[in-house]
């Protein structure tokens, strides 16, 4: 199974990007090719593994096409690519709206 977005950011901002949630995931990277836009790594929790492939190609001036595809042990797919591309986004926005406020510690 496969999903697919496109993002009005460069190639080198989403694979940043893309380091990071792999960094907060805990996750191993197997396959990094950032010249063919490929980035592979790997996920274990609760004692299942698997592999999320996130290809990255150039649609235009800034702009990028995302496709997440799933291998492994993951059974709900189309949900773990949907919670791919959520923290994607929300990482490549700045996350959501919060409102601070200084305690004054």
């Amino acid at each position: 199974m496969e999903g697919n977005k496109a993002y009005l950011k460069s190639k080198s901002y989403i694979f940043n990007t893309l380091y990071d949630i792999i960094e907060l995931q805990n996750g191993e990277i197997l396959i990094c090719d950032t010249i063919q836009g490929k980035l592979m790594y790997q996920l274990t929790m609760y004692r299942f593994i698997w592999q999320l492939l996130y290809s990255v190609s150039e649609i235009g001036d800034n702009k990028c096409e995302v496709s997440i595809s799933v291998i492994g042990e993951r059974r709900d797919t189309k949900r773990e690519i949907r919670r791919q591309f959520a923290l994607l986004e929300t990482m490549l926005e700045g996350g959501a709206d919060v409102k601070f406020s200084d305690t004054g510690s």
